[in-house]
């Protein structure tokens, strides 16, 4: 009875919150926020749309630009930052608004009530294995817009047709490429050519993953001889073994990436490594009754969680501002609100870090993304962001080099490690290169909830 009185006198105080929020006069309160142009659309006016409607008097304004990162800059040089903004370019990596401590943690959204459950917080719906990106000691930093997803890509079709058995371990992956040569069809295509951030991203950090995770977290803290750690070599020993098999078709050294996701189409391969944006990407180019399906990277070992990399647009809240009630709203309905968030999805295509999304909200996304999500929301697949590109960019060029030519067999392993071996060390040595810091113990830490 005592809990029962709780719950009840919990419910009557956050309707009174509610309630006060509505009644109160926003007249000459100002909300401001600055987005990127990108992937996730203008997905920031149906939830100002939804705060000028619940909050009388409050005036909202959103700035989309190419060049928002410039913006952000200069106006925090002014000391006139905008209370919410998107810093996927902010000085090219995602954690130096972090480090330069122009953002606030998130821990203080964490206790508003949810919008269609009032009896559940913002941190009981979070699904925070999403979120670490922005995950710096204790605390989270950027909260995911929406969330695109690292994985493989097959034709669930094709499966059925040719009696294939959707791999459940590395091992059952690799033996489906002799089928798979058997019936003229590659097992794999990746992109290699002027795609060595998807070689990384895509392909090799989840299969050092389904390794070691603190092997991972030493190549994106540029730990010294990271790439000599027995499970990166054996990450790119495995890969050099499908090429040796004739599993991955060559053209991926070769194609671009428009083009290499063509030969994919056209049901060459039966595997492609990509993230969630594909089935948008490559609309009107499907055959007739192409099903595609999400797979996370099998495990080693049967029964083991899967991994993909998640690649978010984030945003994040100006340590500046004055307007802390305000930005709870926004967030609020971002995450809570069926209404908004259904006009979210309808911009994006994809994901929000919610739990159980794809059984609420998995009708209005493709059925790929769908897909995809199931398996997130199973706890049968982790995700964890990848930053070394971020962090370092000019690694890309290197990486969009070196990744080609262990494609095309014109590079040994040995070479391959020696030559990033060299390039940490330069890194490491270097007093002008910000170092920065991936925390990988606190995301293993946070990850033993969904094992």
């Amino acid at each position: 009875m005592k809990k029962l009185l709780s719950l009840l006198l919990c419910l009557v105080l956050l309707g009174s919150v509610a309630s006060a929020l509505a009644q109160a006069d926003y007249t000459g309160r100002k909300l401001d926020v600055l987005f990127m142009v990108g992937g996730q659309g203008q997905m920031a006016d149906p939830i100002l749309d939804k705060l000028e409607e619940k909050l009388p008097g409050l005036e909202t304004t959103v700035i989309y630009d190419h060049m928002a990162a410039d913006i952000l800059r200069n106006r925090t040089l002014a000391n006139d930052m905008p209370d919410i903004f998107d810093v996927n370019q902010y000085f090219y990596n995602h954690m130096a608004a972090i480090d330069e401590g122009i953002v606030k943690p998130l821990d203080f959204i964490y206790d508003v009530p949810c919008v269609d459950d009032p009896s559940k917080t913002i941190r009981d719906i979070l699904n925070f294995q999403t979120m670490s990106i922005g995950h710096v000691g204790d605390h989270y930093y950027l909260m995911p817009d929406t969330l695109y997803t690292s994985g493989l890509w097959y034709d669930a079709k094709m499966f059925r047709d040719k009696g294939y058995e959707v791999p459940k371990t590395w091992d059952e992956f690799v033996a489906l490429g002799e089928k798979a040569k058997a019936d003229g069809k590659y097992l794999l295509l990746y992109t290699t050519k002027y795609g060595g951030e998807y070689f990384q991203q895509y392909w090799f950090d989840p299969l050092l993953l389904s390794l070691d995770l603190e092997a991972y977290g030493d190549l994106q803290n540029l730990k010294e001889n990271a790439w000599s750690h027995p499970a990166v070599r054996k990450a790119l020993e495995l890969t050099v073994e499908l090429i040796d098999k004739g599993y991955v078709d060559q053209v991926s050294g070769t194609l671009d990436i428009p083009e290499t996701q063509m030969e994919f189409c056209n049901g060459n391969a039966l595997f492609y490594a990509c993230g969630s944006w594909l089935e948008a990407e490559m609309a009107g180019n499907w055959p007739e009754g192409f099903e595609l399906t999400y797979l996370a990277f099998p495990p080693q070992k049967e029964g083991e969680p899967s991994y993909n990399v998640v690649a978010p647009v984030v945003s994040a809240v100006a340590v500046t501002t004055k307007n802390e009630d305000l930005v709870k709203e926004y967030y609020r309905y971002m995450l809570s609100d069926p209404e908004t968030i259904e006009k979210i999805i309808g911009f994006t295509m994809n994901g929000l870090p919610i739990k159980g999304f794809s059984e609420k909200y998995g009708h209005l996304l493709p059925a790929s993304v769908n897909s995809c999500w199931q398996q997130i929301d199973s706890g049968r697949v982790l995700s964890v962001s990848s930053n070394l590109g971020q962090f370092y960019n000019d690694i890309i060029d290197l990486l969009n080099d070196l990744s080609g030519a262990l494609t095309a067999k014109t590079m040994s392993v040995d070479e391959y490690i020696d030559t990033l071996n060299q390039y940490f060390a330069e890194k490491i040595a270097d007093e002008d290169v910000v170092k920065r810091h991936f925390d990988m113990e606190g995301i293993m830490e946070a990850l033993k909830e969904y094992r």
